[in-house]
């Protein structure tokens, strides 16, 4: 957009048009989009500020966006480069105008960044918390009964390692069916429910897990908050780590520390 084009924005703006400039004008935003926008965003800023406020691109405080870029400095160097030119530039309207209007492109370029990298940054940690403990410990289902093993555990506890959880639910399934008091059983299968994302299934099994009559039935409430921490429920994972914490449930101790890591965080 040309320097001639500002002036002609801003006399339109304050009516000092004659009649056909102003024809001309209103021709010219019809048929060209790019003019249409620039006007548009003109019109908005003119409306928006008053003749002091207009020149607020030089006022900037510099010490506030050096600390964005200090923390975005990756994705801020250009920001902070506009900016500074403001700061520095002549105090002539049309130059602080066009000045202004790429501080207002850069500032929305800023909340973008701002509005989308806390989720995100959220989102990974969460995973990279979800990851750490998941599988932490997790007893191996061949030594339960040295004497007797069934292939059909190896091969459940092969393909789980493996990441195969629809070929580990099948045997798992059939071992159940012929020991339902396996609470090994529980914890695998509810696991693999929850990394195929079949999470109903996997909090289903776990609530039977909690409420049966199996001695160590408590671990239920364990992978049921990390069952939640994967579906970044982070409320309900902390109700169900507090009711570990208050009964000393089996994994309390970690239960503090999952508990300490995501206290900051909210569903």
């Amino acid at each position: 957009m040309s320097l001639e084009e500002d002036i002609l924005i801003e006399r339109f703006l304050r009516n000092q048009l004659s009649e056909k400039e102003q024809n001309d004008f209103l021709d010219t935003i019809a048929n060209n989009q790019n003019f249409r926008e620039k006007f548009l965003l003109e019109k908005q800023l003119f409306e928006t500020l008053n003749e002091e406020e207009w020149s607020y691109a030089a006022k900037i405080d510099v010490t506030e966006i050096e600390e964005y870029t200090a923390l975005y400095r990756n994705n801020a160097d250009r920001l902070k480069q506009v900016i500074h030119k403001a700061t520095t530039s002549n105090k002539r309207k049309n130059k602080i105008r066009r000045l202004t209007y790429f501080s207002a492109v850069a500032a929305v370029a800023l909340f973008a960044l701002l509005i989308n990298f806390y989720p995100q940054k959220n989102q990974k940690t969460i995973n990279e918390i979800y990851a750490n403990y998941s599988t932490n410990e997790l007893p191996s289902l061949v030594t339960r009964n040295p004497n007797e093993v069934d292939p059909d555990l190896a091969f459940a506890e092969s393909n789980f390692k493996n990441k195969n959880y629809q070929e580990a639910l099948i045997y798992i399934d059939k071992l159940l069916e012929k020991d339902k008091d396996n609470s090994t059983l529980y914890i695998y299968k509810a696991i693999s429910h929850m990394e195929l994302g079949e999470y109903s299934q996997a909090e289903k099994n776990l609530n039977s897990f909690i409420h049966s009559d199996l001695i160590d039935s408590e671990k239920g409430y364990w992978y049921k908050s990390l069952l939640y921490l994967k579906t970044k429920d982070v409320n309900k994972c902390k109700q169900i780590l507090q009711i570990i914490i208050k009964n000393s449930y089996s994994k309390n101790k970690e239960a503090k520390q999952l508990l300490e890591k995501i206290a900051n965080y909210k569903t």
